[in-house]
């Protein structure tokens, strides 16, 4: 009987021998055959040495003030003023306030202070007081969320806002798979940054969080390709409900603005994008609702990448931003908001 038992334990000890090893040699191969495929392990990139963002419970991050360079191009420093704003040449005393929301676009990530849209139009209506709050990677809830902090909070009445759109901010509002691979935690992993889902017409919010990796996920493309695949699963969809979104994020933000007294305008900074279906809804929703629109995508005669982006395939340069200052200054004459 003891040998018996003993011959029973050394069977399943060969088993369990015999199933590891098959389990290695599987894992083993499927990793060989990622790797061939290009794949890569998942890569913690921590964003602790981004000076110009800070962490923040509720958008997730928001600019860090101070001088910091930005990383394309000739590096040229951005001022981020204390309450978050960059740097627009704001005579002191100045009078109604103008406040500009947005992403990099509109803070003008990767040119000099004196070269935004935003220190421009301070230049030209010296009577006003451009406030420019563009946020690095936000879409239209992020900007919303600052408003409203901004607006409710802080009592800043504007006479108008200026937020400036691009199409691919429905992507970030929604947080489509390729948004969250885009986005980092500041300790490196992925991130959800504050999004928004439409549930029956009403909008459901949902705060920033890290997404933690998978074990081993580090090491193995294996392992990272069986959790991109989940991810991909989880967020499918999304993209369904990117215009909805939108545009219920842009009616809640001209109630807000309106409620202060102010006027909105959604300045489309650029009209391009992957998805034009899209941004044609967003454009007929704002229409029919009555929220102030004006597209300013670059149009002009210099077209070489080199002159018109920041290192010639970055931001757009300083030529973009005096061609978007000059329409909206000249939308903002027409309206009686200037002279």
């Amino acid at each position: 009987m003891q040998s018996n038992g003993r011959h029973a334990r050394s069977q399943a000890a060969l088993w369990a021998l015999m199933a590891a090893l098959t389990a290695a040699l599987v894992l083993g191969c499927g990793e060989a055959i990622a790797r061939l495929a290009h794949a890569r392990a998942f890569s913690v990139r921590s964003a602790d040495s981004i000076g110009w963002a800070k962490p923040d419970p509720v958008l997730g991050w928001r600019n860090n003030p101070g001088v910091h360079p930005a990383d394309e191009g000739p590096h040229e420093p951005m001022t981020i003023l204390p309450d978050g704003s960059r740097a627009t040449g704001t005579p002191p005393g100045a009078g109604p306030t103008v406040l500009i929301a947005g992403c990099s676009y509109a803070e003008g990530y990767g040119v000099r202070d004196d070269e935004t849209f935003a220190w421009k139009l301070q230049q030209r209506f010296p009577q006003l007081r451009i406030r420019d709050f563009g946020v690095p990677g936000y879409g239209t809830y992020q900007s919303l969320a600052l408003l409203r902090e901004l607006i409710t909070r802080q009592d800043v009445q504007p006479a108008l806002v200026i937020y400036g759109f691009l199409p691919f901010h429905a992507d970030r509002n929604v947080l489509t798979y390729s948004m969250l691979e885009a986005f980092r935690a500041f300790g490196g992993e992925r991130f959800s940054p504050p999004h928004a889902e439409s549930r029956n017409g009403v909008l459901a919010v949902f705060p920033p969080f890290a997404v933690p990796g998978w074990p081993l996920e580090e090491h193995s493309a294996l392992i990272t390709l069986l959790h991109q695949a989940e991810l991909r699963v989880r967020l499918a969809n999304r993209e369904k409900q990117r215009a909805q979104v939108t545009s219920l994020l842009l009616a809640q933000m001209d109630k807000l603005v309106k409620g202060a007294h102010g006027r909105l305008l959604v300045a489309t900074l650029w009209n391009g994008g992957p998805d034009p279906e899209t941004y044609r809804r967003i454009t007929t929703d704002m229409r029919q609702a009555g929220i102030g629109q004006l597209d300013v995508t670059y149009a002009g005669a210099e077209t070489r990448p080199e002159k018109i982006l920041v290192g010639g395939a970055g931001h757009p340069g300083a030529i973009i931003h005096s061609w978007w200052a000059d329409k909206i200054g000249q939308w903002m004459i027409e309206q009686g908001i200037a002279k």
